[in-house]
C-alpha cells in the first residue's frame, strides 16, 4: 500500500498551505520549502512517504469483522506531548517504568469513534521513542491497538503474555495474594505536575507513595494500557477528544474505560447508575474555539470496573465533602 500523504505547511510570511502530493517529486519540493532548501532531506523524508508499506498482524488476521465506515468518526493527535519532543530531552530516568518526561512520553494517537453513540471502538497508540541505540542514536518504538465492537474485544497485549490476567496490574497481583489485606494503598496512580492540591492529598492517602507524575495525556493513558499503573487521574478540563479516544477504546477491549471524574464524584452508587463515559461525537455547550471538544469533568482511566469502583470510594472517603464538586 502506497502512502499518499497531506501536508500542512506552515511558511513564515504566507498563509498555511494545504496539498496533497500523488508524486515523490512533488513531496520532496514541497518540503524543501520549509526546510530551507535542504534538497537531501527533502528528498529523504520524501521518498519514507512515499514507499510501500506493508501491515500484518496475526491477532487481527485471526478474526473478521466488517464496520461501515459510514458510522465512524475519528480523533487524531498527531504528536502529543509536543513540548517534550520539542525539548527533546533523551536522558530521562523512569521511577518504577514510568517516565517523568521526555522524549519516551511522546505520542501519536488515533481514535475511531461511533457518530451516533460516541462510543470509541478502535485505538491506536505509537511510542515512536522507547529506546535508543546508543551507537547508531536510531530510536526503537512500538504500537499498541485495541478493538471494542459489538461484542469483540481484541487488543494487541493480549499475546504479549497470555498466563497473566490483562486487567490486573502489578500492585492487584501482590494484593490478590492476600485476600485479607486492608486495601488501602494498594493502587498506583499516575497524575499530571498540574493536578489539584486536594486531589493529590487524596491520592496519597489512598495509593501511598505509588503516585507517579508524567507529561502527556497520551502517555499517561498509555501507562494504565501497559499496566504500569492502576488509574490514571485527572481533574481538570485541559484534555481534550483527541487525547483520550485512542486509548478509552483500547481500555474498552481490555474490560476497563475512561470516565468523567466529577460526574464519578457526584454519582450515587447505591443507584445502580452506569459509570459515566467518555463520549466522542457530542460538543461542550456554551463553549468556544477547542473548548467545545474538551474533555469538560476531568477523567479517570481504569482497566478494571470492579477496580474502579473500589478506587472511587476511598477516594471520595479521603476528599472532603466541600472539594468533591468542585
Amino acid at each position: 500500500m502506497s502512502l499518499l500523504m497531506i501536508w500542512f505547511v506552515f511558511i513564515p510570511g504566507e498563509k498555511i498551505t494545504l496539498r496533497l502530493c500523488s508524486r515523490e517529486e512533488e513531496t520532496g519540493e514541497l518540503l524543501s520549502k520549509v526546510l530551507n532548501g535542504n534538497k537531501l532531506a527533502s528528498e529523504a523524508l520524501a521518498k519514507v512517504v512515499h514507499q510501500d508499506v506493508s501491515f500484518t498482524d496475526p491477532t487481527l488476521d485471526s478474526i473478521e469483522i466488517n464496520i461501515s465506515q459510514d458510522i465512524l468518526g475519528i480523533w487524531v493527535d498527531p504528536i502529543d506531548s509536543t513540548y517534550q519532543y520539542i525539548k527533546g530531552s533523551a536522558d530521562v530516568k523512569p521511577n518504577c517504568g514510568i517516565f517523568p518526561c521526555g522524549l519516551q512520553c511522546v505520542t501519536i494517537l488515533i481514535g475511531v469513534y461511533d457518530l451516533q453513540t460516541g462510543v470509541p471502538l478502535i485505538g491506536v497508540i505509537n511510542q515512536p521513542f522507547v529506546s535508543q541505540d546508543l551507537n547508531t542514536l536510531r530510536w526503537k518504538g512500538q504500537s499498541f491497538w485495541g478493538l471494542s465492537y459489538m461484542g469483540t474485544n481484541i487488543h494487541s497485549l493480549q499475546l504479549s503474555n497470555p498466563k497473566r490476567n490483562s486487567t490486573e496490574t502489578p500492585s492487584q497481583r501482590t494484593e490478590n495474594t492476600n485476600s485479607e489485606v486492608e486495601c488501602s494503598h494498594c493502587f498506583s496512580a499516575v497524575i499530571s505536575t498540574s493536578e489539584k492540591e486536594n486531589i493529590k492529598a487524596a491520592l496519597s492517602c489512598v495509593c501511598g507513595d505509588r503516585v507517579f507524575r508524567a507529561a502527556g495525556a497520551g502517555y499517561k493513558s498509555l501507562c494504565v494500557v501497559q499496566g504500569l499503573v492502576d488509574i490514571y487521574i485527572f481533574s481538570e478540563d485541559t484534555t481534550f477528544k483527541w487525547d483520550t479516544c485512542a486509548a478509552h477504546a483500547i481500555l474498552r477491549s481490555m474490560g476497563g474505560g475512561m470516565v468523567d471524574l466529577k460526574e464519578c464524584l457526584g454519582r450515587n452508587p447505591e443507584m445502580g447508575l452506569d459509570l459515566p463515559q467518555l463520549v466522542y461525537h457530542v460538543e461542550n455547550r456554551d463553549a468556544t474555539g477547542v473548548d467545545r471538544w474538551c474533555n469538560k469533568g476531568g477523567l479517570i482511566a481504569y482497566r478494571s470496573r470492579k477496580q474502579l469502583e473500589t478506587f472511587l470510594s476511598l477516594l471520595i472517603e479521603n476528599l472532603v465533602p466541600a472539594e468533591i464538586n468542585t
